[in-house]
């Protein structure tokens, strides 16, 4: 009886370290599809989207003071930043291993059904989930959310140029007004300097900025999405968005958070 309970407690402890070794490889691989951006100084010019989606680009200060455009001078260290967005694909695989349910589960993938994705949408980027959502995944996977200075400076380099592969607006190198998301890498020719792909366009990207004015959370989106919404001023616009362009998004719950057109990436420091 002492010998199959030792052996019983052997087989356990066997398994357990199994399991540490298969997450730790999991882990390791995490850095497969991400590129590198080199340390040093750029210049971080912002302007504020206003009212809704109207970019004022020649209006730098209100009545009241405040700046819708500033800028200064950010030094980074060196990281890694994933070359696409996180993938329904790659989502999956992570709910698969942690079987991570959401405090909030309203909206939570609400374009998946029973669990899984539409097959055809493997290779498309996740979307529906609330910036709690994609944190979790990115500390399963070793990384992190951006920062905005990071998200920036990967999309835009150090030259200051407006669009990921240049200063040229062209519609033929992200997703940029279309009808639903398409899949990561599809505009090969719209990478940016450092070779990340789909930074403007196909969905707007968390960014782990949030803050709080006082009387609400929020935190910046970046990016631009596919869905260009087209009749008012007043409607938050969408579309091609520039590398200098931020969104303020206004966090009110998990649930009302997740979006058809809110999707992110991560980051992993450079040891």
């Amino acid at each position: 009886m002492r010998n199959l309970h030792l052996r019983l407690i052997s087989i356990f402890i066997f398994y357990v370290i199994l399991f540490i070794q298969i997450s730790s490889a999991m882990c390791q691989t995490s850095t497969k599809n991400m590129v590198k951006v080199p340390a040093g100084e750029f210049n971080f010019l912002v302007d504020y989207r206003w009212r809704e989606g109207l970019t004022l680009d020649s209006l730098l200060i209100d009545d009241s003071g405040v700046h819708y455009r500033n800028s200064k001078t950010v030094t980074l260290p060196s990281f890694l930043i994933d070359k696409t967005e996180v993938t329904n694909e790659q989502y999956k695989a992570f709910l698969d291993n942690t079987g991570y349910q959401p405090k909030w589960p309203r909206n939570f993938l609400k374009h998946w059904n029973n669990g899984n994705y539409p097959q055809s949408k493997a290779k498309h980027p996740v979307v529906w989930v609330s910036i709690e959502d994609a944190k979790a995944y990115a500390t399963w996977a070793g990384k992190r959310l951006p920062t905005e200075y990071e998200w920036q400076k990967a999309a835009q380099g150090d030259d200051g140029r407006d669009w990921p592969w240049g200063n040229i607006y062209d519609p033929d190198k992200a997703n940029m007004d279309s009808r639903d998301t398409k899949p990561v890498g599809s505009y090969p020719e719209g990478a940016s300097p450092y070779g990340c792909l789909d930074m403007t366009g196909n969905v707007w990207e968390w960014t782990n900025s949030v803050q709080t004015d006082g009387y609400h959370n929020f935190c910046w989106v970046r990016g631009g999405s596919y869905f260009f919404a087209k009749g008012s001023r007043w409607y938050m616009q969408g579309g091609p968005i520039t590398n200098y362009q931020r969104t303020i998004f206004w966090l009110m719950s998990p649930a009302i958070n997740r979006s058809s057109s809110i999707g992110f990436r991560c980051v992993k420091e450079i040891d």
